[in-house]
């Protein structure tokens, strides 16, 4: 990279790239070359939902928050999509909030790349930006031209785009006024120093009390105590920690301790570096879930632990936490079942996970990675036309599977990888 912009400034000296890299100009170019801004609309569904239904009427029904903005109407929702790209994720949050019941509400998106900018201010998307879109709201949204989709003016006015560098100090900009920010799959590409101070940048600008969403690889353990863990219904973000009001984790049951949430986020960051025995170490100094289990916490705790004890070989011991989970029915029996067709599998009975792994897909008919795995155990059992069709089925439901199925259930490969496999297997390859 360095010597392809060396050569479009005409010099082979990094001592005078230097001396250019401070104009304007070439800061742009170079944020073009280094950023990588794919993405699509509705991405993390579950993030979402979690915002609508759990974070605003929190921050809404504040008494310190503020009632009105600086024209004197009411003040809405205000979100920060920091790290935009080409503006799928900030229209996103705007097609979320109106639908939401929130006219009103208005969505910052800043970022490094000035062409990602002119992308997102256009508002012109492919199909493939729009993939997990609805049709219905599409059409509320968006007008379809020829190949393309561009979004409409109602939805345009909501969002005002803005170059900023995150990693570069701006206290005029930095400063409180946003109930959410979602920086989703950036913070990664920083060094840890630089990480920390985009975050302390991020508590200056949220109100009281203000929520952020991070992609699902990514932590502050280690980089902020202006922060505490939040969990909802097995979604995770975090909560600017200096006002006491939060959201409750369960009724009628205390929520988990600090110790216990930074310890679960502790296990969900080894379960994906694959060190699937010291995670299990780590959740055994939880507090064990309650017994029937029942909040979305006691429920996480105990999937995991089983999941993790699969890994281990301990197959009556992930049994035994699974079926204690069956009654739940949902998705939650959905993943149940998830664990015990695992713990068949490994005890080479195929039938027997083929069996369990289908009463997933009925018990919750979302479940994009049972079907999967429909596919290549029916694939292993002869059955080419009900693999081929379960693939196909896969194929489009792993385009929303939530982060944390991908995790616990995906066998150590990413949502593309997955997606690759399905797709591979609907056009006749083999497994």
């Amino acid at each position: 990279m360095l010597q392809q912009r060396l050569l479009a400034n005409g010099t082979g000296d990094v001592g005078h790239y230097l001396d250019v890299l401070v104009t304007d100009e070439e800061l742009a170019a170079l944020a073009s070359a280094l950023t990588i801004g794919e993405t699509y609309f509705l991405r993390q569904p579950e993030h979402f939902q979690v915002l609508t239904r759990t974070v605003l009427p929190e921050r809404l029904a504040r008494p310190d928050r503020p009632r009105s903005g600086a024209d004197g109407g009411p003040l809405g929702p205000r979100v920060l999509s920091a790290g935009c790209a080409s503006g799928e994720e900030a229209y996103s949050l705007a097609i979320t909030l109106a639908e939401a019941g929130h006219p009103s509400a208005r969505i910052t998106a800043i970022d490094v790349n000035p062409g990602a900018l002119a992308k997102a201010r256009a508002g012109r998307y492919t199909s493939w930006s729009m993939r997990v879109v609805p049709p219905a709201v599409q059409r509320r949204w968006l007008a379809q031209d020829g190949d393309h989709f561009v979004v409409n003016p109602q939805l345009r006015d909501a969002v005002d785009f803005r170059r900023r560098n995150l990693a570069m100090p701006d206290p005029t900009f930095w400063r409180p006024g946003f109930d959410a920010i979602f920086c989703r799959n950036v913070l990664m590409y920083f060094a840890p120093t630089v990480m920390a101070e985009v975050v302390r940048r991020f508590a200056a600008a949220l109100m009281p009390g203000g929520y952020l969403f991070l992609g699902s690889a990514e932590t502050l353990r280690g980089l902020s105590d202006e922060f505490e863990l939040c969990e909802t219904d097995g979604t995770f973000y975090y909560r600017l920690s200096d006002s006491p009001a939060r959201p409750v984790a369960a009724a009628g049951r205390r929520g988990p301790s600090g110790a216990d949430r930074e310890s679960f986020e502790e296990v969900l960051d080894l379960v994906r570096a694959e060190r699937f025995g010291a995670a299990l170490g780590v959740i055994e100094r939880i507090e064990a879930p309650a017994t029937p289990v029942h909040s979305p916490w006691d429920t996480e705790v105990a999937l995991t632990r089983a999941v993790l004890l699969a890994h281990a070989g301990d197959l009556a011991g992930a049994t035994r936490d699974a079926q204690r989970l069956l009654g739940r029915g949902g998705q939650v029996a959905a993943d149940a079942h998830a664990v015990l067709a695992t713990c068949r599998e490994s005890n080479a009975d195929e039938r027997g996970a083929l069996l369990h792994w289908r009463a997933a897909a009925q018990a919750d008919p979302g479940f994009g990675i049972a079907h999967l795995h429909l596919g290549r155990l029916s694939r292993h059992t002869g059955d080419g036309v009900g693999a081929e069709r379960a693939y196909e089925r896969a194929t489009g439901l792993l385009l929303t599977e939530t982060e944390r199925r991908v995790l616990l259930f995906g066998g150590g490969f990413n949502r593309e990888a997955l997606l690759s496999v399905c797709r591979t297997m609907s056009r006749g390859g083999r497994s």
